[in-house]
């Protein structure tokens, strides 16, 4: 990644026909550069939300018992989870859900068993991971997740989005930019630079074999 939040304002700024200065000020009057700099911040976590183009791993230490287990505290979004045993044999922990554990397997384990089934982070406490049904032996939990990404503003700050979709993040802004109510409210461009946006999405979707 090489591309810094000031050139990116700069960009967005020479887009708008405003005077380029790394978006320290907006000379139109029509945003402020808090405004623009919280625009920027959001697109670029919603856009590695979305499409899982940048992950980070942990290994979360288990002991035998708990059913829940604490998410590393920069913990957005869940790619993958891995349960390993002390012989070093893998098994995958797909998504679920306490609903689906209690009442569509008609073969669900109440009690424990050595390695979990499946997992859940969307039905308990945030920054927690839920294993289904809880283990009575101890492993440990390998994640691949989004993580929270680096604040940019107006200091040179670089984008932790790969290049290669800067430009979205870039229409994901204007777009922002254009919907706000006041005197720079263009429904129409604004969802032209939306639509750029989700075709960025898009092509990351196709280049990791997610699209469906």
């Amino acid at each position: 990644m090489s591309v810094t939040d000031q050139a990116f304002l700069s960009e967005i700024q020479g887009t708008l026909i405003e005077p380029e200065d790394n978006g320290v000020a907006w000379a139109s009057g029509f945003w402020t550069s808090a405004e623009v700099v919280g625009y920027m911040n959001a697109r670029q976590r919603e856009f590695l939300k979305e499409t899982f183009c940048l992950v980070s791993s942990n290994t979360l230490v288990t002991v035998p018992g708990p059913l829940r287990h604490p998410l590393p505290q920069d913990w957005v979004a869940t790619y993958d989870v891995q349960w390993r045993t002390a012989a070093g044999v893998y098994k995958e922990l797909p998504r679920s859900s306490s609903f689906e554990a209690d009442l569509a397997d008609p073969d669900w384990i109440y009690e424990s068993q050595p390695i979990p089934d499946a997992c859940s982070d969307g039905d308990q406490g945030t920054l927690l991971l839920q294993i289904m049904p809880l283990a009575n032996d101890a492993g440990l939990l390998e994640i691949l997740y989004v993580a929270v990404s680096a604040t940019l503003g107006t200091g040179g700050v670089l984008f932790d989005v790969p290049d290669e979709f800067i430009p979205a993040i870039k229409w994901g802004v204007i777009s922002d930019m254009l919907s706000k109510v006041g005197r720079a409210h263009d429904p129409s461009r604004a969802a032209y630079a939306e639509a750029r946006y989700q075709e960025g999405i898009m092509a990351v979707q196709v280049m990791l074999g997610r699209f469906s």
